[in-house]
């Protein structure tokens, strides 16, 4: 039996991106395809990063790189760690795809879109001809990158990411919990400003709200010195915590807070769904439409709109039988969109339907790179000249 080797490429940074990888090698079915993950990590910036075992990988590596290197001494470096033209590559960002484009890699190429931005759906038109499907995890995604590419829409997809079930559990809360939490709280897109605002608003009720706050970006000190004063009492705030870690803590939890700028559809809400978690959430532009339908399976709110939130938790609190049917309602709608075996079965059927097309030569584009990015000039100049810039 011929086996499809999958690889999927990764920037190393842990968050939704990396959860829906770890998912899709957690529920593989098909015992034809074998999954390798490769972590790209900026050395200039991460000169040491810890692999985290992921269940599921044959292989796992991580790849450093330098920005100051010849981008085509890069994309020879990183290619090497193929087995040959036949492995597909799962792009997730820009290293993969620019190496399958500079390079002209003859290699099946699926692009996994993750959010309702011009930054994936730009990566999308610029690597569109060694890209031979598309994945939107989104309906939104998935229209909006139809209408941005030209040609090729019918190797466009939409799939729904596989996410584990989360135990719901029956809440019986006095007081009211509400859990925000972001990879880096200085993130301006997660803006945990609008948080800061909402607890301020909150203030000036009784005791009966607390929150969770998960996120880097900040210490102890500095996230006190920014948090209102009057809800020191009302907070427990728990640092960067792990994908895991903040599932533990779902169970727990009434309220999930998302006011971030933009997102395509997070795989934080999936997650707060399943386990019962009540999503007040910005409403961006359609990105999480099939999952929340406002006042159904949760509430939408405008960007920033604190004082809105903070109505709207305060009627959540005074009707309880409206918050519980909520609550059921997400869960349902989150187990029926995003069942993981189903949804990776689907993923993987369509790997296998890429890398059983008739291939199309591809020829290399140079994607990336000044001058001194060229397939004849030797890493040791380019670097050089760069490390004395």
């Amino acid at each position: 039996m011929t086996r499809l080797s999958v690889y999927h490429f990764h920037n190393g940074h842990e968050g939704g991106v990396f959860t829906v990888i770890k998912n899709l090698l957690l529920f593989t079915q098909d015992t034809e395809i074998e999954n390798h993950l490769i972590q790209t990590i900026n050395k200039d910036i991460t000169p040491k990063h810890p692999l985290v075992k992921v269940r599921g990988a044959v292989t796992q590596q991580v790849f450093y790189y330098s920005p100051r290197w010849n981008f085509y001494y890069t994309c020879r470096q990183l290619a090497k760690l193929l087995p040959g033209d036949k492995a597909l590559i799962v792009a997730h960002d820009w290293l993969e795809l620019g190496m399958a484009s500079n390079l002209g890699l003859q290699n099946p190429v699926v692009q996994i879109v993750h959010g309702n931005y011009d930054y994936y759906y730009d990566l999308a038109r610029k690597h569109k001809a060694v890209v031979d499907a598309y994945i939107c995890i989104s309906n939104k995604i998935f229209s909006s990158l139809q209408a941005k590419l030209s040609s090729g829409k019918a190797d466009i997809f939409y799939l729904n990411f596989p996410v584990p079930e989360i135990k719901a559990v029956r809440k019986v809360n006095d007081v009211l919990h509400l859990i925000y939490y972001a990879g880096n709280l200085k993130d301006v897109n997660k803006q945990f400003v609008t948080i800061v605002e909402i607890a301020r608003e909150l203030s000036s009720t009784p005791a009966d709200y607390f929150f969770t706050i998960a996120g880097g970006g900040m210490t102890a000190q500095q996230f006190f010195e920014t948090w209102p004063v009057a809800m020191k009492e009302r907070v427990n705030f728990k640092g960067l915590q792990t994908n895991q870690e903040i599932i533990s803590l779902l169970g727990d939890q009434d309220i999930f807070l998302l006011p971030s700028l933009n997102e395509g559809l997070p795989v934080s809400l999936v997650e707060a769904m399943k386990a019962g978690v009540v999503p007040l959430i910005t409403n961006w532009a359609g990105s999480a439409d099939e999952l929340l339908t406002d006042a159904v399976t949760g509430y939408y709110f405008k960007t920033g709109a604190a004082f809105d939130y903070a109505n709207c938790i305060r009627n959540l609190l005074q009707n309880r039988q409206l918050l519980n049917q909520l609550s059921s309602n997400s869960i349902i709608r989150a187990n029926t969109l995003f069942n993981a075996t189903a949804n990776t079965k689907k993923f993987e059927d369509l790997f296998k339907k890429v890398a059983a097309k008739k291939a199309v030569i591809k020829k290399p584009i140079k994607i990336y790179g000044s001058r001194l990015d060229h397939p004849l000039i030797p890493n040791f100049i380019t670097s050089s000249i760069r490390s004395k810039k």
